[in-house]
């Protein structure tokens, strides 16, 4: 399951109310982000796709913010 979930992806995480916006994964976990801002880290396993990212979408960066650490620095 886990090599259907990419960048910029919607996805519905076990366990949490959803859907999550994908920011990034790495080592088998990916980290998330709900419309309100709030970040969530786990498991691609648990992932489950809403709506794939269209090309445009996936290249976009997740913030206009300047660079700031991620969960998994």
């Amino acid at each position: 399951m886990a090599s259907e979930i990419a960048v910029g992806d919607l996805v519905q995480a076990n366990g949490h109310a959803g859907p999550w916006k994908v920011l990034e994964i790495r080592q088998g976990l990916a980290l998330l982000e709900h419309h309100g801002g709030h970040r969530l880290s786990v498991r691609t396993t648990t992932l489950s796709v809403v709506r794939k990212a269209s090309p445009v979408d996936a290249a976009k960066p997740a913030t206009t913010e300047p660079e700031s650490p991620t969960l998994f620095d």
